[in-house]
Formats: structure tokens, C-alpha cells, sequence
């Protein structure tokens, strides 16, 4: 067996050197860079630096690597080989980073699983992905012993926080007991775990992520360690650009969304060991509100979701302040912030007055506002994984924070574009990655190729082959246009478009974006109208309606009872109304529901990422659908 020694590796000059010449490495490793290389970069050249903050946990970079290689050692002695899977299935938290570094040097696939996964689809994916180990919280334990007989490759289950008076059944093992015992052994046997790592080929799967499933059950998309780093490497490059230097050492992020989920994988976890950066995890998504005004973070990767009830609390705080002044002072702010961000963002003129009052909301509001949601620090503020509301990003920049929109998907390693950092345009998702090429088909959907793209699907050729085309074109899906600068605007998904019987051909995301963003009490919004004469939409509430009831001393105690509320339904009703009053007359709803129950992705209506499972909702919900139709008559939509 080879020493530990025998592959020293060796950083190219102080300083991280990630996006910048790479690492220097000696002996049969040449210069082939994987995502181990950063992580011994860090422990060599920043050992002391705080790498993780996980309640009282706190490790530093050498910390972090010791820990990962004492979970690589435990995962060899259970039989994990070169190829294997561990599943990784815990909220955000150190050990489930540490578990999917360690899983990486024993030479094996880590593959986390959402939280949110029913019985049977937990069950499709730790089959498909063909998990040896797997490491849970102890809250899951029952979920994957009720499963277990339909998993035949899954060896052994790993638990964290298992009651130390329940006895382990057959299969089950203590985490943190295995941990300590590989701790104390590292010093002997750190060679196993040196010539695991070794066996990795930059070529090699980094992850297996699977997909959203919005049109069936998930795929496997295999992330390589080349990809990842790729993309790493072009981000930082902006980085470098719009900071005048490389990114300083002991920059702090928050990591919440799931790491299920390949842009928090990217953004938190890759991108920490790519440039040492202090990730604080927070294991209930809850408490985000509170943890970002201590942590204040110099990076934030926000979904959609998140930033408009950043906006809507501010909108919500305006218009419960009891000073007649105060109120109109918050209003008056938010209104001069989504006027200036227009003008930024689009290259034009707020009126003068409009400019001479923010300096004067800057010292006022805007300082404070920043502060309170714990995002005065911040130098790069994201949104993906669908486009944002016009009106939050123009208030938000007009308030100092520039959200950047990233463009990408699962099978591209979560990026094909960004919005540069010096020149966002609004509704636009940017300009391609460098080496990224983006062509518009005919049909205009997005095609794309670049470095990044998966090489395909776990166990599924013929959907890799629909994907990817023999010209390595991978096929989005995304409908969408490019414009003379290059900036890429994404309209809708190709088999989501509905074609109505008059002949019009309609994006119901747009529709649904619209008639959903002008309440805080909306939640979800599907629209239908395949084959008929016009659209309709099912309406649901936001998952904290009960708090927008209690603000306006509307005593409910169900949503049912939420709905049946004369101001409830006004306030939607409102919603709607002004939806469409800014959409084509084709694309107004001539008819709608709200519906007394929320749409989770535990319900099934939703993907673990929030996406509307369309073809779910519609056969769900067939009979509402049609009794929307019912009192429609032909004048309804004889004009359209």
C-alpha cells in the first residue's frame, strides 16, 4: 500500500490559490486538481481560520479535515469502495458536509437527499442512486427502517443523535461512536485514507444531484469534480474583478436551503473550500430572520421565496407602524428604492426628486433596513432557481443591495449564466458564463454547451440521449431569447407552454409570477387552460398566512377559516386584480379559486424545491378545474 508521502501536495505560493494558476502538485498526481486538493490547501495554508459554525460547533480548516478523514476511515472499515454512494440525509449541519468530504476521500459518491421526500420517493432515489451507507439524523431512522426492505444494496445506516438508551437494530450504527474510534486512529492508518483519495480522477463524480421532478420521478445528475471547479473558477474570476483582489480569507456565508439542492451545494459547500470561507449552518430554515443579523454575511444565496418575504416583511413592518410619520417615512422609501433600482437597472434616470430623496432615505431607512435583515455586509447577493418579481430586485437595489440572477440548472452544475456584477439588467438572467456557449433554437428554446454540463443521468441513457444531443447541445428546456449584448431572458418551459383553443401559445410561469407577487398572503398560483377558450388558477395562501391574519386581528383558526374570510378573500381578490391588470388581455385569468389547504412538497403538489408539479395539480385537481369553466360563458372570451 502506498505512504501517505508518496503524493505530497504542495501550495503554488501563499494565499488560496483556487482560480488562480491552481495548485502545484508533485509525484503520479501531475496536475489534476479535484475538490480534496482544496480541502488540504485549506488546512495547510489557513489551519487556524474558522472554517464552520454549526451552533456550538465551531472547527477550524485543520479541524475540518482531520473530522472528514476520520468519516473516510469509518466508511472504509463498513466496506465502502472506490465507486460506492453514501447517502447523505440530515438537515443542514457540520457533520453533513464533513460526512460528504469524507465520503469523497474513502473514494466514494456522496448523494444527499431532500428532507421533504415521502416514503416511496426516498425509497426511488436511495434504490436508483444504489446507496451502500447512509448517514441520517436520528428524526429519519423510522423513514429509512420502513423503507429498508426495498433498498437490497444499502448495508448499514449511520445515525447521528440516536437515544443512547434505544438499542440499535441490525444494520444500524452509532455515527458519532464510530467517529471517536477512526479519531484516535488516524495517526496509523491516515495511508488508507491517503490512497483512497488518490484513486480520484478530476473526470470522476464529485455528487450525484437529482432533480427536481417536476414532470415524474427525479434523476440522477452526475456532478464531476471538473465541473464544479470550473464553475467555481468563473465566479471567483468576477469576484476577483469587482473586489480589485482575491477574495479575503474568513469571509462568512450562511448555508439553509438544502444541499440537496446543487446551487446551495455550490454556493455554500464547494464555494467555502474554494475560498476558505466560514459557512454558518442552520439546521431549522425558520430561524434564517434571526441568524442573519448575527452572523451578518459577506455572501447570501437567496431562492426567490426568500427575498420577496424579505420584502414583504419590510412592506409589512410599513404598514403596522403606529406613528402616521414613521409610516409614511418606510413607504415613502420603499417607494424611492423601487424608482432608483428601475433606473439603475435599466440604464436610465429616477425623476430629481426622487434622486434627491435618497441620500436622505440612505441615512434614514436604508442603513437600518440593511442592518435589520443582516445583509449590510454583503458583496454578492443571489437569486436562482426561478426569476424574481421585477419590483423586488428594483427595490432592493435601490436600497444598496444588487441581487445578481444566476441562470443554470441541475444538469449544468447550477450555472450557464450570471448577471455581471457591474451591469445587471432587469428581467434579464445575464450574459453566458465564458466558454459556456447558449444558442436559441428555432423553436426558441435554450440550447447549451460548456465544461459543465453532466455527462448524464444515473441509469438512464435514453434520457441522457434526449438531454444531450450527439453534438454535446444539452436541450434546457427553458424558452427563452438572446439579445444584442448577449443578455439572456428565460420566458417560460417548453413543455409547461399552454396552447389555448383559440390558438394563443402562453407561459403560465409569467401569469403565475404575476398575479401571485402582489400579496404577501399569496402562496402558490397554478394557472390552466390547455384546449380552452381562456385561463383560469387555482389560488392557495402563503405558508404564514396565519401571521398576516394576526397582524390585522383577524381571528382564524384554520385556514379553512382563513379563506372563508370576507378580508382575506378581498385581499386576494386584490391580488388578482392587479395580476392581471398587468398581463395581455390573453394571459388575464377570467376565473379563479382560492383553495382552504397550502401546497407543501410533502403534500406532493410541489418539488422539494417549490416547483409546481403541473401535471400532479391538474389531474388532482380536475373537477375544480372545470367547475371554473362552468360559469364562463362564450362572451366571456369572445373578444380574445
Amino acid at each position: 500500500m502506498p505512504r501517505s508521502g508518496d503524493w505530497p501536495i504542495l501550495p503554488a505560493r501563499h494565499g488560496h490559490p483556487f482560480g488562480q494558476g491552481g495548485l502545484a502538485v508533485v509525484g503520479n498526481r501531475h496536475q489534476r486538481l479535484t475538490l480534496l486538493d482544496l480541502v488540504d490547501c485549506n488546512a495547510i495554508e489557513h489551519p487556524d481560520a474558522l472554517a464552520l459554525v454549526d451552533g456550538e460547533i465551531r472547527l477550524s480548516w485543520s479541524e475540518y479535515r482531520a473530522q472528514a478523514r476520520a468519516i473516510a476511515l469509518v466508511l472504509l472499515d463498513l466496506g465502502v469502495g472506490r465507486g460506492d454512494v453514501v447517502g447523505l440525509h440530515m438537515v443542514n449541519r457540520a457533520e453533513h458536509v464533513l460526512a460528504d468530504v469524507g465520503a469523497v476521500m474513502a473514494g466514494a459518491i456522496p448523494c444527499s437527499y431532500y428532507n421533504s421526500l415521502a416514503a416511496e420517493q426516498l425509497a426511488w432515489v436511495a434504490a436508483d442512486s444504489a446507496a451502500s451507507v447512509v448517514v441520517v439524523d436520528a428524526v429519519r431512522l423510522p423513514l429509512w427502517l420502513a423503507i429498508q426492505e426495498q433498498l437490497p444494496r444499502l448495508r448499514y445506516l449511520l445515525v447521528l443523535d440516536l437515544d443512547p438508551d434505544v438499542v440499535p437494530p441490525l444494520g444500524v450504527e452509532r455515527f458519532e461512536q464510530w467517529v471517536a474510534v477512526a479519531s484516535e486512529q488516524l495517526g496509523q492508518r491516515g495511508p488508507e485514507i491517503d490512497y483512497a483519495s488518490y484513486q480520484m480522477h478530476p473526470s470522476d463524480p464529485l455528487t450525484i444531484v437529482y432533480t427536481s421532478g417536476t414532470t415524474g420521478f427525479p434523476k440522477g445528475t452526475v456532478i464531476t469534480h471538473t465541473a464544479a471547479l470550473w464553475v467555481m473558477e468563473q465566479v471567483n474570476r468576477q469576484l476577483v474583478e469587482h473586489l480589485g483582489g482575491p477574495v479575503p480569507i474568513g469571509w462568512s456565508t450562511v448555508s439553509y436551503l438544502p444541499l440537496a439542492h446543487v446551487a446551495e451545494r455550490l454556493f455554500s459547500h464547494y464555494q467555502a473550500l474554494a475560498r476558505a470561507i466560514t459557512v454558518t449552518y442552520v439546521r431549522d430554515s425558520a430561524k434564517l430572520p434571526q441568524i442573519l443579523p448575527a452572523t451578518r454575511p459577506n455572501l447570501f444565496l437567496g431562492v426567490p421565496r426568500v427575498w420577496e418575504r424579505m420584502y414583504g416583511a419590510i412592506r409589512e413592518r410599513a404598514a403596522n407602524q403606529k406613528s402616521r410619520f414613521r409610516r409614511l417615512l418606510v413607504n415613502s422609501a420603499i417607494s424611492v428604492a423601487r424608482e432608483v433600482g428601475t433606473a439603475r437597472l435599466t440604464g436610465k434616470s429616477a425623476r430629481w426628486w426622487t434622486r434627491l430623496r435618497c441620500p436622505l432615505m440612505e441615512r434614514v431607512v436604508y442603513r437600518r433596513l440593511r442592518a435589520g435583515l443582516g445583509l449590510d455586509r454583503v458583496e454578492l447577493a443571489v437569486s436562482g432557481a426561478a426569476s424574481l418579481p421585477a419590483e423586488v430586485v428594483a427595490f432592493f437595489a435601490g436600497m444598496g443591495i444588487t441581487i445578481i440572477e444566476v441562470y443554470g440548472m441541475t444538469e449544468t452544475c447550477a450555472m450557464l449564466a450570471h448577471s455581471p456584477l457591474d451591469a445587471p439588467r432587469l428581467g434579464s438572467v445575464g450574459r453566458a458564463l465564458p466558454g459556456v456557449d447558449l444558442w436559441i433554437a428555432p423553436d426558441g428554446e435554450v440550447l447549451a454547451r460548456g465544461p459543465n454540463i453532466t455527462p448524464g443521468y444515473l441509469n438512464q441513457p435514453e434520457a441522457t440521449a434526449e438531454a444531450i444531443d450527439a453534438a454535446g447541445w444539452l436541450h434546457t428546456g427553458d424558452i427563452g431569447a438572446l439579445d444584442d449584448d448577449g443578455y439572456l431572458r428565460i420566458t417560460g418551459r417548453k413543455k409547461e407552454l399552454i396552447n389555448t383553443a383559440s390558438g394563443k401559445t402562453i407561459s403560465p410561469a409569467g401569469v403565475e409570477g404575476a398575479l401571485s407577487s402582489g400579496s404577501d398572503l399569496v402562496g402558490s398560483v397554478y394557472v390552466h387552460g390547455d384546449d380552452k377558450p381562456c385561463l383560469v388558477a387555482l389560488v392557495t395562501l402563503d405558508p404564514g398566512w396565519a401571521q398576516w391574519c394576526a397582524a390585522r386581528d383577524i381571528r382564524v383558526r384554520s385556514i379553512a377559516d382563513a379563506v372563508a374570510d370576507g378580508r382575506v378573500r378581498l385581499e386576494v381578490a386584490r391580488c388578482i386584480g392587479a395580476g392581471n391588470a398587468a398581463l395581455s388581455r390573453v394571459e388575464q385569468v377570467k376565473n379563479w379559486a382560492l383553495l382552504p389547504e397550502e401546497w407543501t412538497s410533502e403534500a406532493g403538489q410541489l418539488t422539494p424545491t417549490l416547483k409546481l408539479k403541473r401535471t400532479v395539480i391538474a389531474e388532482w385537481y380536475r373537477d375544480e378545474i372545470e367547475e371554473l369553466y362552468d360559469p364562463l360563458t362564450a362572451e366571456s372570451w369572445a373578444d380574445e
